[in-house]
């Protein structure tokens, strides 16, 4: 059998990786380092945990193994060949479910954006799918016989439509010109967070793309170019218009895993709008926050959003804005209003007073997630920014606002 084009087919089928086991021990330890966020949530996708696999792997088996996270990945063997398919997921990210887990784990609250754009870097699979895609690849290579089994364990492309020109009718360039100036108008309402009319704009460009002769604008007429272009587009001008690139990376990334698990054109383009909303509320949201902010502020800000549950040290966020200690302190207090030190404590609290609000977890288990480790101060700090301790506010049920 030719593995190469096996692995190939593989992979564009299922948008999957697919890994030729030849070394396990090598292949699994590299897969390890790629793809594993972190061994105590995911030990299925440690190289331990999958060689033992690997090792008792019986022919026409195909092996599931899926994480705490809810990550997965395969394995079966063709002729003696091991591979490993994945990591792939089979649902939307469960927000409530990481939360919890992070909790249960002792793991900060700062790490919950980093494994939402984790999770969504992986295509969304059923085990169904998956299964179906290898028995008729192995079929293709004159593997005929029965299913393999499935045993769940406690983990050619289709080349674009080509492009004909037609010689016969000259190329009319101001078309050209009127496509580039629609997207800039486009490009602009992302870049000033205007909601209201991103659709407006986003529609007469795609609708004269398609008034024209396709080798015009022929962008618009393939599903996945045009996706693309208008993604890469759309995310500069949002980075432009100060929305944080974080944001942006993970409201892109997480279209993009929608898009790969929904074939028709209607589900797609649903997609690719609510994307362009999505980024422009982005923005419009940045500059509210920003304000008159200083870029120095507006950066520690959206630093400070991120990892409000990490230590945070002084050096650390004035090495960050390139500013002394000082001066980022005097600067932040005058145009926030707040020093950093009440400014932190505000972001913890508020996260806290909404857990307590709608949750059940253990006092001391929100005052570790929010990043307060010892949990008396946390009370003490709780009770100076909204007038009653945790305990109190959990049993009062008020949406009160810090004072």
């Amino acid at each position: 059998m030719d593995t190469a084009l096996f692995c190939t087919l593989l992979r564009n089928l299922l948008h999957l990786n697919v890994t030729l086991l030849s070394d396990p021990e090598a292949d699994l330890a590299a897969y390890e380092e790629k793809y594993c966020y972190d061994p105590r949530l995911q030990a299925v996708h440690t190289k331990d945990g999958l060689l033992p696999v690997v090792r008792a792997m019986e022919e026409r088996c195909i092996y599931g193994v899926r994480d705490e996270l809810g990550v997965c990945a395969y394995l079966f063997s063709v002729d003696g060949e091991r591979f490993l398919l994945g990591p792939s997921v089979k649902t939307d990210f469960d927000e409530e479910k990481i939360e919890r887990i992070l909790i249960e784990q002792h793991i900060p609250a700062a790490y919950l954006s980093s494994l939402r754009l984790y999770y969504s870097a992986f295509p969304t699979l059923s085990t169904d799918q998956v299964r179906s895609t290898v028995m008729a690849c192995v079929r293709s290579f004159g593997h005929m016989g029965e299913d393999y089994r499935y045993i769940r364990l406690r983990g050619d492309t289709d080349a674009l439509p080509m492009l004909s020109l037609s010689h016969e009718e000259a190329l009319d360039y101001s078309a050209v010109y009127a496509r580039y100036d629609l997207e800039n108008r486009f490009l602009r309402t992302i870049e000033t967070g205007d909601t209201e009319h991103v659709l407006i704009t986003y529609d007469r460009m795609s609708a004269q793309g398609l008034s024209q002769k396709r080798y015009v604008n022929a962008v618009y007429q393939d599903p996945g170019v045009s996706l693309s272009m208008v993604r890469a587009l759309a995310r500069k001008a949002a980075e432009r218009g100060g929305a944080s690139v974080v944001q942006i990376n993970e409201i892109t990334q997480r279209t993009v895993q929608k898009i790969l698990s929904s074939p028709g054109m209607n589900d797609q383009n649903r997609l690719t709008r609510a994307m362009l909303v999505e980024l422009s509320e982005a923005v419009r949201q940045h500059r509210l926050r920003a304000g008159n902010y200083s870029l120095p502020i507006q950066n520690t800000l959206e630093f400070l959003a991120l990892n409000y549950s990490q230590e945070l040290r002084l050096h650390d966020l004035a090495s960050r804005a390139a500013l002394s200690e000082a001066y980022l302190s005097k600067s932040f207090k005058k145009e926030v209003g707040m020093s950093i030190t009440q400014y932190i404590a505000n972001l913890r609290c508020t996260q806290a007073a909404q857990m307590l609000r709608d949750s059940s977890y253990p006092i001391s288990e929100i005052s570790s997630y929010v990043g307060y480790i010892d949990n008396n101060y946390f009370v003490k700090v709780f009770k100076k920014q909204y007038g009653m301790t945790p305990t109190e506010y959990r049993s009062s049920k008020i949406r009160c606002e810090p004072g």
